[in-house]
């Protein structure tokens, strides 16, 4: 079993391109960021296309563990903790950012502006902690 380590670095700075990105949306005051709808549709586009590109590289590793076809889209992340490969209490957290990737793509009018600007504050270091997972699977002996 290989990873496709191309594929996989790839996604990985998608995933940090948009955390510089979102960094700068972060760093505006909260009216600021809340007074100007490209701030928030930005900051939209880029969680959700970093989840997805995180939910690709789970799948991606399940897929080369055999772990088989997952039914919802944050079951990637349960199959990987119950082999071990991920920590059983980043779960929740991995599954609540599917969760508003799907609220984001499903319900995008039910959207609020402030909890996008709370997780610009709370939730970065979360996609951190996610790549320096992936990193230690990838390079395991």
């Amino acid at each position: 079993m290989e990873y496709d380590l191309p594929r996989i670095r790839e996604r990985i700075q998608y995933i940090e391109t948009c955390l510089s990105r979102l960094e700068t949306l972060r760093a505006l005051p909260e009216e600021s960021f809340q007074s100007d709808f490209r701030n928030i549709e930005a900051a939209k586009h880029l969680l959700q296309t970093a989840i997805e590109a995180m939910m690709d590289i789970a799948s991606h590793i399940a897929a080369r563990r055999r772990l088989g076809t997952p039914r919802e889209g944050a079951d990637v992340f349960r199959r990987l903790a119950e082999v071990g490969l991920l920590p059983a209490e980043r779960v929740p957290v991995y599954v609540r950012m599917v969760r508003f990737r799907n609220l984001v793509v499903h319900l995008y009018h039910e959207v609020d502006a402030g909890r996008i600007y709370e997780i610009l504050h709370t939730g970065l270091d979360d996609f951190r902690q996610f790549i320096a997972e992936i990193w230690a699977i990838v390079h395991q002996p």
